[in-house]
C-alpha cells in the first residue's frame, strides 16, 4: 500500500518545480525593481518637531532684541497646547526662538497656530522687520566641495557663489549652499576733523545711515480690482550707494554726500569664525539631495561640474571633496547586493 505524499508549502513545491522557479523569478524581479525605484538615502529621513522664529531688528543691541522682539514672541506663543520647550537667542540686530514641540503632536497644525499668532503681535519694534517663521526639516547632505587658495576671502567667495550658481543650473541638484563664509559688511569710517568741520556726530550720521537702510512703506492704493501695496525702497546695500548719501544740503543748492566725508568700502563682518585650509582661506559648499533624488547621480554630476570648473580657477585656487556622504551609500548597496549574490549562490 503506497504512502500519500506529505503536506505542506516545500512539498508541494518539490512536486512543482516549475512553479517554484516561476516565483522564485517573480521574486528577484520584484527585487530588482524595487532597487531602482526605491528613494535613496544616505541617512533615514525623519521629521524635526521644530518650529524656528528668526525676527532682524537692525541696529539694536541684543538686549534691546531681547525686550522689543523675543520677549513678545514667547508671550504669544506660550499658552498654545502642544509646546515643549522655548529657546530664545539674541545678536545684534536680530533674534531667533526655536520652538520645540511635544511628540507625536500635529506639526503642522501647531505650525499655523504659531504663525497665526505672531503675525497678531502688534507691539514690535518699528524698525523690526517681518517675521520668518519656519518648520524645520533635517536636511540630507550628499557632498561638502572646499575652495581655497593664497587669495582675498573677498574672491574666494564670489568664485564659491559662482560655482553654487553652475551647480544649482543642473537638473539633478536644487540645495546648494555655502558655509563657513563672514557675512557681508559695509564698513564706513569717518575722521573726527571732518566731523567737526561740517558740525556732524557719529550719532547723527548713524541715524541717517540707518534710515537710508530700510525700504519705507508708503501706504495702500485700492483699485476696483485689487488692493495695491506701495513701498519706497530706498535701501542700500552696497559701497556705492551708501558713497551717494546725502548727508548736508545747504541754502545755495550745494550738496554733502557721504561719499565726501568718509572712507566707505565693500567687506565682510570682521567677528565670527573663518575657515581655513593648510592656513589659506576657504570655504565650504554645501550639496544637499531633496525628496526622491539620488546621492549617486547628484555626485556624478558634481564631479563633472568640478572637473570643468577647475579649468576656470585663477592660479593658487584649488578645490577638495571634505566629505562625501554618496560614497558611503554606494559601499553600502555594493555590501547589500554581494550579500543578495552570495544567498543566491547558496541556496
Amino acid at each position: 500500500m503506497s504512502e500519500e505524499p506529505g503536506g505542506g508549502a516545500i512539498a508541494w513545491m518539490a512536486r512543482n518545480s516549475i512553479a517554484a522557479n516561476l516565483l522564485m523569478v517573480i521574486l528577484l524581479a520584484g527585487g530588482l525593481w524595487t532597487t531602482v525605484t526605491i528613494q535613496k538615502e544616505v541617512f533615514p529621513q525623519f521629521q524635526l518637531d521644530v518650529v524656528e522664529v528668526r525676527i532682524a531688528y537692525p541696529g539694536a543691541a541684543p538686549t534691546e532684541v531681547e525686550q522689543g522682539v523675543l520677549r513678545p514672541v514667547e508671550e504669544a506663543v506660550r499658552g498654545i497646547e502642544g509646546i515643549r520647550e522655548l529657546t530664545s537667542t539674541a545678536w545684534e540686530g536680530r533674534g531667533r526662538v526655536t520652538i520645540e514641540l511635544v511628540s507625536g503632536a500635529d506639526r503642522m497644525k501647531l505650525f499655523q497656530e504659531i504663525d497665526q499668532a505672531i503675525s497678531r503681535i502688534r507691539t514690535f519694534p518699528e524698525d523690526t522687520e517681518e517675521p520668518e517663521v519656519q518648520l524645520q526639516a533635517r536636511q540630507q547632505q550628499v557632498m561638502e566641495i572646499g575652495l581655497f587658495g593664497d587669495v582675498d576671502i573677498w574672491e574666494l567667495r564670489k568664485l564659491a557663489e559662482r560655482l553654487r550658481d553652475v551647480l544649482i543650473g543642473n537638473e539633478y541638484i536644487t540645495q546648494v549652499e555655502l558655509g563657513n563664509v563672514p557675512e557681508y559688511r559695509t564698513h564706513i569710517e569717518i575722521a573726527r576733523e571732518d566731523l567737526r568741520k561740517y558740525g556732524l556726530t557719529l550719532g547723527e550720521i548713524a541715524e541717517i545711515i540707518n534710515v537710508s537702510s530700510e525700504d519705507i512703506p508708503a501706504g495702500t492704493v485700492e483699485t476696483s480690482a485689487q488692493e495695491i501695496l506701495l513701498r519706497v525702497k530706498e535701501r542700500r546695500q552696497s559701497a556705492d550707494e551708501f558713497e551717494q548719501l546725502q548727508i548736508i544740503s545747504g541754502p545755495d543748492g550745494a550738496v554733502v554726500r557721504l561719499g565726501d566725508i568718509a572712507t566707505v568700502r565693500d567687506g565682510f563682518e570682521e567677528a565670527g569664525f573663518h575657515s581655513q585650509f593648510n592656513q589659506q582661506p576657504a570655504v565650504e559648499i554645501n550639496i544637499y539631495h531633496v525628496g526622491t533624488q539620488s546621492p549617486l547621480d547628484i555626485a556624478r554630476e558634481v564631479q563633472e561640474i568640478m572637473a570643468d570648473f577647475e579649468t576656470t580657477l585663477p592660479e593658487g585656487v584649488n578645490w577638495r571633496i571634505d566629505g562625501n556622504n554618496a560614497a558611503d551609500f554606494r559601499d553600502r548597496v555594493t555590501l547589500v547586493a554581494e550579500n543578495g549574490l552570495l544567498a543566491i549562490l547558496i541556496v
